[in-house]
């Protein structure tokens, strides 16, 4: 079982990142116990906030993978830092218009 202790390295990049980028756009951040590896870096109906990230970190836009589903896009790009990947996903809804009526 992880501890507390088995966030430092993933809190102590996420702290550097505030440090470093205090004019960033605030994500839903997601820490997981399972995962001691990744930050997951989530912005919903905030395109232009995942493109400052993107931006801010010299993230390629080449690098950046993406799909859809019935009623959602979503853009992922990876990025490490210190051993530590972020995980990076903006979703945006599509109108039903969009996806040829389906709900």
């Amino acid at each position: 079982m992880n501890t507390l202790a088995s966030l430092n390295r993933r809190l102590t990049v996420l702290a550097d990142l505030v440090a470093q980028h205090p004019e960033l756009p605030a994500p839903n951040v997601e820490i997981c116990s399972v995962i001691t590896d990744r930050i997951t870096i989530s912005f919903h109906e905030s395109p232009g906030a995942f493109r400052q990230w993107l931006t801010s970190l010299g993230i390629a836009l080449h690098t950046v993978q993406g799909g859809a589903g019935a009623t959602t896009a979503w853009l992922t790009a990876l990025y490490e830092v210190d051993g530590i990947t972020l995980k990076l996903t903006s979703y945006t809804r599509l109108d039903v218009a969009e996806t040829g009526g389906a709900a």
